[in-house]
């Protein structure tokens, strides 16, 4: 439909008011497209919106210019970046100004939050600059020193291929000195069916976790795309099982935010009931999951939300330690994707459950069937729900084919471009919208595919580290004071690793490596790394590595390609509950030399790591190098005076700390010092119990403090004469 040229503002606001009354009626979202002259769309909008939104609160993701006085009470400046503050809210209006940015996940995330009747205005440059735009969200995806200039736009180009042909949308162009030119594609008609098979759908998943067994063998699944009620589920039933049997109920999640919905409903259930509050907060609890792995306290039932954002193997673990579980996930959320959980998840639970049951959430809650903009969202950003086609039965190794794909083949090949990002959702449950965005925007990101027959069989995405070749930048890392954008193993190196000529290198990290559901632990991964390697042996490359949270079977998969373990990390992941690795593999002589000195650095830490960190680990301890004599050498001694210096946090050096114990005499220390070193270096106290004991505020003075004590004993070593190995 074509609008014809009235006055510009009776124009925008007939057409608005139609889209909007439209969408009122049938239950979903008015989607709305304003392209063109930033100054024109600004002076046209506030007093569209002051007709049309009367007594609606108004979302505007971006940086507006100031509102109407009538419109300030109801406005809410909201930064992309803090998308999640708004999760489980709902809202009537979302301007989403890609002027400033188009933020993939917000996006995602944000239209989920309109409910049926709401409306969305997507503002964005004209249509024919929009791809050259310089966006500002590029930052996120840039490493040092490339700028918007290397970003060839492929991203907004597909966006904006995709808005062309979606049906549902209202899009108004802008240009200067000429009238609005206003069209609306029909979408498919949409049934209002949100009060039938939305709460029908709702209604089962309670009656599902409310007649769970506790402290029996049984597990519940529980899988949703968004809007579908969820959350709004399992607070509603969570609130119905404390106040029927007074179960204590553990809630875990990659964060509070993902299950601030939940928590919300339980609140106003347990109102509704006669529930007192605070007996709720007893007995409904929230533990994140490394915790939870650690503490495993008493439970009668353990609901873990966004489950598929939680590695299987802390899954299994909770199985292992709870009877009663349950495991729910949104098929595609802002933590992440869950396409991949049936067939990481099902499998185990048909062998540690048998009986469990599954419950499938499809018709949404906040909108009805056909709603045009969760289309557009599903289609745009590959959200919908993907089985891979099975591959040819007949093959062997030699029909192999291994390629890089560019960005711009990718943006000309929507079904490839489809197939990998499918793939790497269905491989790693951290995938998200931004993801793709990456994956065709990202100037120093390399998509290699392997195929059988022109099926994808496999995918790795691997970044390019180019060397650092100005002194001071390079010093200034060294020293931390640094800390540009991506390079993240050279700065491993450098930092975690003490090996300063990294940064000089060039090297290549392999961020993805996915493989076809069919043919994983069949060596196809393996055999791209082989591919890879001969690839990147024709190229500068000194080295290739990867850092990923560690799992006995992920080490075993690395090691057996060939690569190294340079180093763990002495933390777990809060969301994981897995410690960071980094394996490496050197692709010329260069490359050895660098990881032969950070394995030294490797050899060194273990003997305190084995000790202090990984003690309860039985499946590290062996990989673990073995005990080096304990003696500081000259560069283990520079280390130890960039932390005297406040250039190096306590982690990276407390095993050399320990040698220095060993090393210096502590006589130099006065009392309160030797009492504090003592504390915290030879006998491992956690921060909150030295701040005990010696009284001091905490963390922050406590470094200081050591800082202090290591300056005493390195200048008692120098003036001692005493030798550094």
């Amino acid at each position: 439909m074509q609008y014809s040229a009235m006055s510009q503002e009776e124009s925008w606001r007939d057409a608005l008011a139609s889209a909007l009354a439209c969408a009122r009626a049938a239950n979903v979202r008015a989607p709305v497209l304003i392209q063109g002259d930033a100054p024109k769309i600004d002076a046209m909008l506030w007093p569209m919106l002051e007709q049309l939104t009367p007594n609606r609160q108004i979302v505007w993701v971006g940086a507006p210019s100031p509102p109407p006085s009538t419109l300030r009470t109801k406005l809410e400046v909201l930064e992309a970046a803090r998308f999640q503050t708004r999760l489980g809210q709902e809202m009537d209006c979302l301007i989403f100004d890609a002027r400033c940015g188009f933020h993939a996940d917000a996006f995602a995330a944000l239209t989920g939050t309109v409910r049926g009747g709401g409306l969305l205005l997507l503002l964005t440059p004209p249509a024919q600059q929009w791809p050259s735009f310089d966006d500002p969200d590029y930052q996120r995806i840039l490493a040092h020193p490339l700028t918007h200039q290397d970003v060839d736009g492929h991203y907004l180009r597909h966006l904006q291929a995709h808005l062309d042909n979606a049906s549902g949308w209202l899009r108004i162009t802008l240009a200067r000195n000429a009238a609005p030119i206003i069209s609306y594609t029909a979408s498919s008609s949409a049934s209002n069916t949100k009060s039938l098979t939305g709460a029908v759908s709702q209604s089962v998943v309670i009656t599902a976790l409310r007649t769970l067994v506790a402290g029996q063998q049984d597990a519940l699944a529980i899988t949703a795309d968004r809007g579908r009620g969820k959350s709004a589920a399992l607070g509603i039933a969570a609130a119905h099982r404390i106040t029927e049997q007074t179960e204590t109920i553990l809630v875990t999640a990659p964060s509070f935010a993902a299950v601030a919905n939940l928590f919300k409903h339980a609140e106003m259930t347990a109102t509704e009931l006669g529930l007192d509050q605070d007996r709720l907060k007893q007995h409904l609890i929230f533990i994140a999951p490394d915790d939870l792995l650690q503490r495993r306290p008493a439970a009668d039932v353990v609901l873990v939300d966004e489950a598929a954002a939680i590695p299987t193997p802390i899954l299994a673990s909770l199985l292992e330690h709870y009877p009663s579980v349950v495991f729910a996930t949104t098929l595609h959320g802002y933590e992440g994707t869950g396409q991949g959980f049936s067939l990481r998840v099902f499998p185990m639970l048909d062998k540690r459950r048998p009986g469990w049951r599954h419950v499938t959430m499809s018709q949404p809650m906040r909108w009805s069937q056909g709603d045009p903009l969760e289309a557009f969202i599903n289609d745009a950003l590959l959200l919908n729900q993907y089985q891979p086609a099975p591959l040819p039965t007949n093959w062997n190794e030699s029909e192999l084919r291994f390629e890089s794909l560019d960005g711009e083949t990718l943006l000309h090949s929507p079904q490839r471009l489809s197939e990998i990002f499918q793939l790497l959702t269905l491989a790693h449950y951290r995938t998200t919208p931004d993801d793709l965005r990456t994956l065709l925007d990202s100037p120093g990101l390399e998509v290699f595919v392997s195929t059988i027959q022109g099926r994808v069989l496999g995918a790795v995405l691997l970044s390019h580290e180019r060397p650092f070749d100005e002194p001071p930048l390079i010093d200034a890392i060294w020293r931390g004071t640094r800390r540009p954008r991506g390079h993240l193993l050279q700065q491993l190196f450098a930092q975690q690793m003490g090996v300063r000529e990294a940064l000089r290198c060039p090297m290549a990290r392999v961020i993805r490596i996915a493989v076809h559901p069919e043919r994983q632990g069949c060596g196809v991964g393996l055999w791209m790394l082989r591919a890879l390697k001969k690839i990147l042996e024709q190229t500068d490359c000194c080295l290739i590595g990867a850092s990923f949270g560690v799992s006995d079977s992920l080490l075993q998969f690395w090691e057996h390609a060939g690569y190294r373990l340079l180093r763990l990390g002495g933390k777990r992941d809060h969301v994981a509950g897995a410690y960071a690795a980094c394996v490496a593999m050197s692709l010329d002589s260069e490359g050895e030399t660098l990881i032969s000195q950070a394995h030294d650095r490797f050899v060194r830490r273990s003997a305190f790591d084995s000790h202090y960190v990984f003690a309860a680990e039985p499946w590290i301890l062996p990989r673990l190098p073995s005990q080096a004599q304990e003696a500081l050498q000259a560069g283990e001694i520079e280390l130890l005076q960039l932390f005297v210096e406040g250039s190096r946090p306590y982690e990276n050096v407390e095993d050399l700390l320990l040698i220095l114990s060993a090393r210096a005499d502590l006589t130099h220390l006065e009392e309160k010092a030797a009492a504090l070193w003592l504390a915290k270096v030879q006998q491992q106290q956690d921060w909150s119990e030295v701040a005990r004991l010696t009284g001091l505020s905490g963390r922050k003075q406590i470094t200081a403090q050591l800082r202090e004590c290591a300056r005493v004993l390195l200048a008692s070593l120098e003036t001692a004469g005493a030798p550094a190995g």
